[in-house]
């Protein structure tokens, strides 16, 4: 059974597409079939994946799929071609789905009925939110029942996290379901006294903080640059590789917690 993972945090600028691209990359690595969704009508994830041009289709798109329903779920997957994960991308007519969303019956539900069975391809499907509280939030939370939260440790970050714990609780009660929080992940983080006293205060108090944090290092702009995980792209010089192999090293250490916290809960 796969695990649907949603990267979700309203806050913009938290990593939230990074995190979801190079957590795919080191769960494929780790010999995982899985799958992008690129739920953010910006279509970060998409351009940092190399797949611009998939933003663009008029057909066979994203914002087709969850507005009018008709099958035909596999012609939205994308295999890329220089990674080991496949592409759900995200599509300009997205930026008009909140307000088509709103105006339909069962709207939460749209993307949990389009991954019904395609998620069975994979093992693990992760869902790049939008950075808002709206349907598409909605619909993520409700399809993967399962929540990753990549924050900045600072204290406009922290103050997010309330917001967001707050939704989860009310999805939670307006659908009867239950969503889990995974892991609560330090992301970009740069080393300060600032930051060290945050994450100190974040791990007191949140038990789901991961004991290690995702360094802000800047060949992780570089790689999405290129449209690269950090698992593909070539490093141009020693000094970059370390960067390159230390942020590896973190994101597997991510795949390898989510992996035994799913393992756990379905057990």
């Amino acid at each position: 059974m796969s695990a649907v993972i949603a990267i979700c945090n309203q806050k913009g600028g938290v990593g939230k597409t990074a995190l979801t691209i190079n957590l795919g990359a080191a769960l494929a690595e780790q010999g995982r079939k899985v799958l992008l969704i690129d739920l953010d009508p910006q279509g970060h994830l998409t351009e940092g994946v190399g797949m611009k041009d998939l933003y663009l289709e008029e057909h066979n798109n994203l914002y087709e799929a969850l507005t009018d329903h008709k099958g035909g779920e596999a012609a939205l997957t994308h295999h890329i071609p220089h990674e080991k994960f496949d592409l759900i991308a995200s599509n300009y007519h997205m930026v008009l789905i909140e307000q088509k969303l709103f105006m339909t019956r069962n709207r939460e539900h749209k993307l949990k009925e389009l991954l019904g069975a395609l998620s069975k391809n994979y093992d693990f499907v992760l869902i790049d939110c939008s950075p808002n509280l709206g349907n598409l939030t909605d619909n993520a939370l409700n399809a993967a029942r399962r929540v990753t939260v990549p924050i900045q440790a600072e204290t406009s970050s922290v103050r997010a996290l309330d917001l967001l714990f707050d939704q989860i609780e009310s999805v939670e009660k307006g659908l009867k379901i239950k969503v889990d929080v995974l892991a609560v992940v330090p992301n970009l983080v740069q080393d300060s006294a600032l930051s060290r006293r945050i994450l100190s205060e974040l791990r007191e108090s949140i038990p789901v903080v991961t004991p290690f944090e995702i360094k802000k290092r800047v060949v992780l702009q570089e790689a999405y640059d290129k449209g690269r995980s950090v698992f593909s792209f070539k490093a141009p010089n020693s000094v970059k590789e370390d960067d390159k192999n230390e942020l590896k090293k973190l994101y597997t250490e991510l795949a390898t917690l989510l992996t035994k916290q799913t393992n756990s809960a379905s057990h």
